[in-house]
């Protein structure tokens, strides 16, 4: 997909796009996907996978067109004119302590990092509505839970398999990765729990959770598929019963 102006003209676009298609054959569901992952146990490659699996499926109206959002998400938000925020810390996920953030804020005149987040969740909801996501980080779980169908994925792994995937994805060193590991962990579990009061390591917070350690990544993507397939069939049915 080419780089976006803004999120509101991709969004009307999108909806646009839909409500064309919506009069031409059948309404379906929008579905997505949320991956929540610890650091290094491959969020990335699983969503690229996600995609490569979906094309081959025989769907091609539900499963044709998927699109990625991790990185184009902080861009849409670091676009923002009234935000301040670097597209380092929003990449990495830095997610601060309160006090470290009122001093951070003094420091560098910055926008409170809940205002940030805040937006970003908005353009989480907002890319799930129109379907067809695959929504990467950003508490996409929780931040989608009101909407369906959506399938929310959990990837852990073993801590060498999760430092040597810091370490590809980050270009680090073994001992910058495994801290930087850490960190990561740390900075996305203070996130759920700061602004949704849960607990990331939570099994019932997702659909399914899988050590990449242990299960290929397109093993995997297999199973989400077949998830997907069976929670769009369910919703339509639901639609059609109302």
């Amino acid at each position: 997909m080419k780089n976006l102006e803004n999120i509101e003209r991709y969004l009307s676009a999108e909806a646009a796009r839909m409500r064309e298609r919506d009069t031409t054959s059948s309404p379906r569901v929008r579905p997505f996907v949320t991956i929540s992952r610890q650091a290094g146990a491959g969020g990335h490659d699983l969503a690229q996978s996600l995609v490569e699996v979906f094309a081959a499926q025989d769907d091609a109206d539900l499963f044709e067109g998927w699109q990625v959002f991790d990185r184009k998400l902080c861009e849409m938000v670091a676009r923002n004119p009234i935000y301040s925020v670097s597209m380092s810390s929003l990449l990495a996920e830095e997610y601060r302590t309160k006090t470290n953030d009122f001093f951070h804020q003094i420091l560098r005149s910055t926008v409170d990092q809940g205002t940030v987040m805040n937006e970003v969740f908005r353009v989480v909801a907002a890319v799930a509505s129109i379907g067809k996501c695959i929504i990467v980080g950003r508490a996409g779980s929780e931040v989608t839970r009101a909407l369906s169908p959506g399938v929310a994925v959990r990837l852990v792994a073993p801590e060498e398999v999760r430092v040597r995937g810091v370490m590809e994805f980050y270009g680090l060193d073994e001992k910058t990765a495994r801290a930087e590991a850490v960190k990561l962990d740390a900075s996305r579990a203070r996130l759920l729990d700061k602004h949704f009061g849960a607990d990331i390591d939570d099994p019932t917070l997702y659909d399914g959770t899988w050590n990449t350690g242990q299960v290929a990544v397109p093993v995997i993507a297999e199973n989400v598929a077949t998830i997907l397939r069976h929670r769009v069939a369910a919703a339509e049915l639901s639609e059609a019963s109302m």
